[in-house]
């Protein structure tokens, strides 16, 4: 059915209800369109089409589930469309059905079924909105007595309430953020038809949003909003209406910092990145990590290397129409293995800060648990956060922990091990596809990696981060001297060809330890000489051998 009905300030006589529609939903939500219309379907459709519903002999939806992430505006959804059609509303929530005494509760559902349905002569329908209906109903398996009485109660009143009349005069809609814990009973026809995901925000969404919630705001001209809403992955409607208002709060402290009127200041671009700072996605918190400030410009040398990763993390990302135009599926994960300090850790740290994506990072320690089936829950929950705030990236350092050859032994840790590589597997590549996720992995032992996971589809690319060349050094050197005081008879090539074999890590400590040495001769030191380097040289020796390397290049050529 189309949507022209609902154009503004439009009037449909049936043969029940006049049906005046002179503000839209969209005037106070954004996005979310296919839960919208869904909701109409349910509340207004059988209002406006009730003669073609008795000729099709249609039946109408009695009920729809919405489930999504908390803030996505589920809430939000049902009073705007009831606004729309000046339906009437009863709001249901936990605290408010939960009773001290036996039957209080199942009382106050009969008594909020029979209040919608006295509205029957108005010619409008009632809306039930059972707010955490997760809460209310859950699985039998984790119910008290008292739960089991309520739920009945629910089923029995929407299996009666609702399928009384040919157009239903009271229908259900509930919402949550965990579909999986209701009592399956309740997910059938003929009581929720319809389960509706309400998901983050796309970026064309979020600038819906923002200019929603900006509309009464002076904006300088310099603000852009679609920049805004690009660097607010996985953000929900709440924490933008938060990001708006923390924008604000900067403004209007300057305003009053400069005794003017109170209704005329204007948001800067230094507002929004203040706000920027402040609000994160919500979807994230406890599970990310801060991207991190490191640059391509951080790391010496490897230039091939980070022109691969670039290729890899940030083209998907930021040109996603060439890929689309070419029918090109973008990498799903990259495998970078070398020796101790070669900056493994570091490359992927860097990706996700030049793509700007979420960003989390496991290790085997968190995913090794005492409890049988916890490090699974943990890796599935991460995956499944990451899939809600695409586009991001997952980083599993020390992979070879997680991933680990199958059948190598029969303790219990190697049976952990197989557990949690198996889920791996399953999220990285299985039934569910891990739209706009990224994995990346950082190992120094390849060997120990199981062979399911180096295949295209899963780590599409294996990246030898190899120990720095000549130039590489160099160029390290150059990064961790820039903010050092370094006298003129420091020679940057000359220690760069003396430390064949140090890794990044090294050469870092090489210079914190000529540091140090200046300082131990003179405290009141400003300048590391060249014997001040001479001095740390000597104490240091490389931790890699030429044989260490060669069986890296082995594995690399296989």
């Amino acid at each position: 059915m189309e949507n022209h009905s609902f154009c503004s300030s439009s009037k449909t006589n049936t043969n029940n209800a006049n049906v005046t529609v002179q503000w839209r939903a969209e005037e106070a939500i954004a996005g979310n369109a296919e839960a919208l219309e869904a909701l109409r379907e349910l509340i207004i459709y059988p209002l406006l089409y009730p003669r073609e519903g008795q000729t099709l002999g249609l039946k109408w939806r009695r009920g729809v589930l919405l489930y999504g992430p908390p803030g996505t505006g589920k809430t939000s959804l049902v009073r705007a469309v009831v606004k729309e059609c000046g339906a009437h509303l009863i709001e249901i929530s936990p605290h408010s059905v939960h009773k001290a005494h036996a039957g209080e509760s199942e009382k106050f559902l009969r008594e909020a079924f029979s209040q919608a349905s006295l509205h029957k002569s108005s010619g409008k329908p009632s809306v039930i909105f059972i707010d955490e209906i997760d809460a209310l109903c859950p699985r039998r398996d984790s119910r008290r007595e008292q739960d089991v009485r309520i739920a009945s109660q629910l089923l029995t009143l929407m299996d009666y309430k609702m399928s009384s009349a040919s157009i239903p005069q009271v229908v259900v809609v509930a919402s949550t953020n965990r579909a999986e814990a209701i009592d399956p009973a309740l997910r059938r026809f003929g009581r929720f038809d319809v389960e509706i995901e309400v998901t983050p925000p796309t970026e064309e969404e979020r600038i819906q949003i923002l200019k929603l919630y900006t509309r009464k705001l002076h904006l300088d001209s310099n603000v852009d909003l679609q920049a805004i809403a690009a660097s607010c992955n996985g953000f929900v409607g709440a924490d933008l209406e938060a990001l708006c208002r923390e924008a604000v709060m900067p403004a209007i402290k300057r305003n009053l910092g400069a005794n003017k009127d109170a209704g005329v200041f204007s948001l800067t671009t230094e507002d929004w990145k203040h706000a920027r700072s402040v609000v994160s996605p919500s979807i994230t918190r406890g599970v990310t990590v801060e991207i991190p400030k490191v640059t391509w410009e951080d790391i010496g040398g490897l230039k091939d290397l980070k022109k691969k990763l670039q290729q890899a993390v940030e083209w998907p990302i930021k040109h996603p129409s060439a890929f689309t135009r070419l029918g090109i599926s973008p990498m799903r994960g990259i495998l970078l293995y070398g020796p101790p300090g070669c900056s493994k850790t570091t490359l992927a740290k860097a990706a996700a800060h030049a793509a700007q994506a979420s960003f989390f990072s496991l290790s085997g320690a968190e995913l090794f648990s005492m409890y049988v089936g916890e490090g699974e829950a943990l890796l599935r929950n991460t995956f499944r956060r990451a899939r809600l705030a695409a586009p991001s990236i997952i980083l599993f350092d020390e992979a070879d922990v997680v991933g680990a050859k199958r059948g190598g032994s029969s303790s219990n840790s190697s049976t952990v091990g197989e557990r949690l590589l198996s889920t791996l597997l399953t999220e990285m590549d299985g039934l569910e596809e891990a739209k706009g996720v990224f994995v990346l992995a950082a190992t120094n032992r390849p060997h120990a990696i199981d062979v399911a996971l180096v295949r295209p589809g899963r780590f599409d690319l294996a990246l030898f981060v190899q120990p720095p060349d000549l130039e590489g050094r160099y160029e390290i050197l150059q990064v961790h001297t820039r903010n050092m005081s370094v006298g003129d008879d420091v020679d940057l090539k000359q220690i760069a060809k003396d430390t064949e074999l140090f890794t990044g890590a090294e050469l870092e400590g090489l210079c914190r330890e000529a540091g140090i040495v200046a300082l131990r001769e003179d405290i009141s030191a400003t300048v590391v000489c060249h014997r001040h380097f001479q001095t740390a040289k000597d104490s240091l020796k490389p931790a890699l051998t030429k044989a260490d390397v060669d069986s890296y290049l082995a594995f690399s050529t296989h």
